[in-house]
């Protein structure tokens, strides 16, 4: 068996999907037995705003992933096709395909995506995945919501969980700590991450403790459907936190561990996560996390975090809303006050914080990209 993968998607893949591939080829690269081939465009992705060249884009993308790229595998001797991106060839010229679906969001949330490139991913992509030989998710949930919206074969559906990046940078930002305390969000500023949300709780906890700080890191999506920096510049504005939110844009890995390690604490409200690398990311570095039930969250942080259920109160320690309302929406006041009274209580009490330190610790050792590589290797072999 010889695996091609398609890093194309690494031009222009952002946070999670940029680290999933490039942990997973890491990983592959140390195994012996793996024989894979990186396989990426002749020409560089177009990712600026004319809608024009982003419609040509599209059109190229599909050139490269049902054209270009089977027969770049078929010329390197690979046998089968690895893409991470939620896109394979329909017709495979002969190759086994194995496609990632990262979530459910094209189908949960269909609104936050261009019209053209949803009715490309119904139109092209989903029939090709239903062709592909294996279809990896990263969570049961994503797996329940994929089949709860389109006709898979079941079989031909495996999860693999993924796991935390692994830092290899010196920690040296030492400049972070005069935001301490803090807490912290890294993430793309997506409309699905509730970071309005998040300010608006802030905002209570500021009035009682004025020292604290909250830092907010990650790009300004690529996709204006998904793009929320102007709602969060407006929430800031209208929260008078200009001086107590703190807005970084995109880190690079060195700075984001240096802000992990600094944190008092991680928040995330999201709405949807197929995965929830950040829960794992926040437990390496030893960061409590108080996090929404939503979507694959609580299974995957267990009872390691501190649980809010933004749907209607507080569930700390609660895994009893597994799975949510799929589009996230919530009673604003009270998911504020929910959201607000969690970060005071961490404030209040260390020894709770040290607790949720100890768990997250402990739940992160589940996860790890050597497994994650080895049992996806092993499921090509077999598909």
């Amino acid at each position: 068996m010889k695996v091609a993968i398609d890093i194309r998607d690494l031009q222009i893949a952002q946070t999670g999907a940029k680290t999933y591939l490039t942990q997973l080829i890491l990983a592959w690269e140390k195994m012996p037995e793996a024989s894979i081939c990186l396989i990426d465009a002749d020409t560089k992705a177009y990712t600026g705003k004319n809608s024009f060249l982003k419609i040509l884009e599209h059109i190229r993308f599909q050139i490269w992933k049902q054209i270009s790229l089977p027969q770049k595998a078929k010329q390197q001797g690979c046998t089968h096709l690895f893409c991470g991106d939620f896109f394979v060839p329909y017709f495979k010229q002969g190759l086994k395909t194995i496609v990632v679906l990262h979530d459910a969001f094209f189908w949960q949330t269909p609104s936050n995506y261009n019209y053209f490139w949803l009715r490309l991913f119904h139109w092209l992509g989903v029939p090709a995945a239903k062709k592909a030989n294996l279809i990896i998710v990263p969570s049961q949930y994503t797996q329940k919501t994929v089949l709860a919206h389109e006709t898979f074969d079941s079989n031909k559906i495996k999860v693999v969980h993924e796991a935390s990046r692994e830092y290899k940078e010196a920690f040296i930002e030492n400049d972070y700590k005069k935001y301490s305390p803090y807490f912290l969000h890294i993430g793309v500023l997506e409309k699905r991450k509730n970071l309005p949300l998040s300010i608006k709780a802030f905002k209570k906890v500021a009035e009682k403790y004025p020292d604290y700080k909250l830092v907010l890191a990650g790009n300004t999506p690529n996709k204006q459907n998904l793009n929320d920096r102007e709602t969060i510049l407006q929430t800031i504005q209208e929260q008078g936190l200009e001086d107590k939110v703190i807005l970084l844009g995109y880190v690079q890995p060195h700075q984001a561990a240096a802000l992990y390690q600094n944190a008092f604490a991680y928040v995330l409200p999201s709405k949807n996560e197929g995965f929830g690398l950040p829960l794992l990311e926040a437990f390496s570095f030893g960061t409590p996390v108080i996090s929404s039930t939503n979507g694959a969250l609580p299974e995957i942080g267990q009872d390691a975090a501190y649980w809010v259920n933004l749907d209607g109160g507080n569930k700390e320690n609660s895994n009893k809303n597994k799975f949510n309302k799929e589009d996230g929406s919530i009673d604003q006041p009270q998911a504020i006050k929910t959201l607000a009274d969690a970060m005071i209580h961490l404030i209040e009490n260390e020894s709770l914080r040290q607790t949720y330190i100890e768990k997250g610790k402990q739940r992160n050792l589940d996860f790890s990209w050597d497994k994650a590589a080895a049992q996806i290797y092993e499921l090509m072999q077999s598909c």
